[in-house]
């Protein structure tokens, strides 16, 4: 048990020497590298009952104007057949952001399709691992057969309020096929 906390005491003071601790000088030594940022946890801010979470890795390219990011959402839905078993569902996409300010990245895809749809989407970092995520669709030609219905959506996720109460007793996979 000795030998153990010696060695741990051993491993620390190595961490402390490697890392440095000035920022300016962590800073310049990732300066040339991508940098990575994690968003832990996003849940669903517009609707409290949505039982959908999301989490992403980030890379910052080297100029700082861009980031790429790989989103793991994780869906929790009744079950038709068995009221009483969630079905747990995962998906994974990616998205690329360019930075609007120090604290801010938007993303926008489209217009696509026979409504024109445009999908814009913004990272707010809020400090720390809390971040707030917010999710805007609007067709662009609403004058297209059945494209007057669609409008605006918007959705929010964030940090805060990450504990759901779950509709169900049992959870079982769901449709992995997406």
């Amino acid at each position: 048990m000795h030998h153990e906390a010696a060695r741990l005491a051993a491993v620390l003071a190595l961490l402390a020497l490697l890392s440095p601790s000035d920022p300016a000088a962590a800073q310049a030594t990732t300066r040339d590298a991508p940098a990575r940022v994690v968003i832990p946890f996003l849940a669903n801010a517009t609707k409290l009952s949505d039982l959908g979470f999301e989490g992403a890795e980030c890379e910052i390219n080297k100029a700082g104007d861009a980031m790429d990011c790989q989103f793991q959402q994780v869906f929790l839905t009744l079950s038709d057949v068995v009221p009483d078993t969630c079905l747990v569902t995962t998906n994974r996409y990616q998205r690329v952001f360019r930075r609007q300010s120090n604290v801010r990245w938007i993303s926008s895809e489209g217009p696509t399709g026979e409504c024109g749809l445009l999908d814009v989407v913004t990272l707010q970092d809020d400090g720390g691992v809390r971040w707030t995520m917010t999710i805007r669709k609007d067709a662009m030609r609403k004058e297209a057969p059945g494209c007057r219905e669609v409008g605006q959506t918007s959705e929010t996720l964030g940090w805060q309020n990450l504990r759901r109460p779950l509709p169900c007793r049992f959870v079982q996979p769901g449709d992995l096929s997406r």
